[in-house]
């Protein structure tokens, strides 16, 4: 009898682990191209890692193992991360430490060390260029070969690169598109503070690969803190030059204070994406006009502004229906939530001139872009 128990319990253990693992592992992206709970990337990580203990022969299984203790400690919780470090979550030089003991010298073991900053930026651009010969232009490099030739303000070989990357068709439709209604928008020659990289690169992709308003300088907040990107930049747009006496002042609300201090030659606006933190100091003197405030020191009829974007200038048939069925449609979704300021206020004011068809279609859209963005709870402000 505790022959046959022992070969029950051993069949069970069995039939469990290959329950456990029956499932494939599945693709891991970072949170700017696909969104998911730190429960996702927790189960993400024991399976990539137990493809790697087996000996699994395909190098990406060390980019989605990375890529899913990445996003669960820095985007989603890091205190829950650091309670379940030991085997599946590791720190991220550790992983790399291994990578680099298993798959030495691979594009993927490359593209690993470019997130180890230990060795400065000179190493960390010769890993890229190691990556690159490997696989000149693949996916997981764009954003990173874009941010090298910016820095160094190689223009031939950015155009070459966002060239590259919008034939890829890695980058979503939505985020273009939301990027073209924002440039469209704009007067001549405007400067426009962004941010994150969703509201960054897909600008500098139109502008670079289809000419679409290069006449806008689109300059990351972010990004400008670095002297490198920040000092050609500042000189090529004729705007004076901004040194930091010491490490506190490298904020981004003080490269907004310097821009609004001493550019009056050009418009200024500031992506509605961007954090406001960084423009509170002048809160009453930015305007939405859409996806984007204006500055102005003087009111003026925004309202009027934003009504003629909205319906003279925006692209919106692709919130109303989507036929594409990209992996990065969740962050697409979680963007286009940007989309409900303009709505909201839009909506009040054709409440108010009596344009009751026109508020209705408008709420329905509104609806649609909450209900994909998991958000519905929102649609509250368009009841009252």
């Amino acid at each position: 009898m505790k022959t046959v128990s022992k070969i029950i319990t051993v069949l069970i253990l069995s039939l469990y682990t290959t329950y456990c693992w029956s499932q494939k592992p599945e693709p891991v992206y970072s949170i700017i191209r696909q969104i998911h709970d730190f429960g996702w990337y927790e189960q993400q990580a024991k399976a990539w890692k137990h493809e790697i203990d087996r000996g699994t022969k395909d190098k990406m299984a060390w980019v989605y193992w990375f890529q899913a203790n990445r996003m669960a400690e820095i985007f989603c919780d890091q205190k829950e991360w650091e309670s379940k470090k030991g085997s599946f979550f590791l720190d991220q030089s550790d992983i790399i430490k291994l990578a680099e003991k298993t798959i030495p010298n691979s594009f993927e073991f490359y593209f690993l060390k470019m997130h180890d900053d230990k060795g400065g930026a000179a190493e960390g651009d010769g890993y890229i260029t190691k990556a690159q010969t490997l696989r000149p232009y693949d996916n997981l490099l764009l954003p990173w070969l874009v941010n090298r030739d910016i820095f160094k303000n190689d223009k031939v070989d950015l155009e070459l690169t966002c060239q590259k990357w919008f034939d890829s068709n890695e980058m979503p439709q939505g985020l273009l598109i939301t990027a073209y209604n924002n440039l469209i928008s704009l007067e001549p020659n405007a400067i426009l503070l962004v941010n994150g990289d969703n509201d960054t690169y897909p600008y500098w992709v139109l502008q670079n690969a289809k000419k679409i308003r290069p006449d806008v300088l689109v300059l990351n907040v972010s990004l400008s803190i670095n002297d490198s990107y920040r000092e050609w930049v500042f000189k090529e747009n004729g705007i004076p030059p901004l040194s930091f006496k010491n490490g506190s002042e490298r904020r981004s609300e003080n490269i907004v204070k310097h821009l609004i201090e001493n550019v009056h030659n050009k418009p200024i606006y500031i992506s509605s994406f961007a954090p406001s933190d960084i423009y509170k100091a002048y809160t009453d003197k930015f305007y939405l006009i859409g996806l984007s405030y204006k500055y102005s020191e003087k009111s003026f009829d925004n309202l009027a502004v934003l009504r003629n974007n909205v319906e003279n200038k925006y692209l919106l048939d692709f919130i109303k229906q989507n036929f594409c069925n990209h992996y990065a449609q969740s962050a697409v979704d979680q963007m286009n939530i940007g989309y409900l300021p303009i709505f909201l206020k839009l909506y009040e004011h054709y409440l108010q001139s009596g344009e009751l068809q026109k508020a209705e279609k408008l709420k329905a859209l509104a609806e649609t872009v909450a209900k994909r963005g998991g958000i519905t709870d929102l649609m509250k402000y368009f009841e009252k």
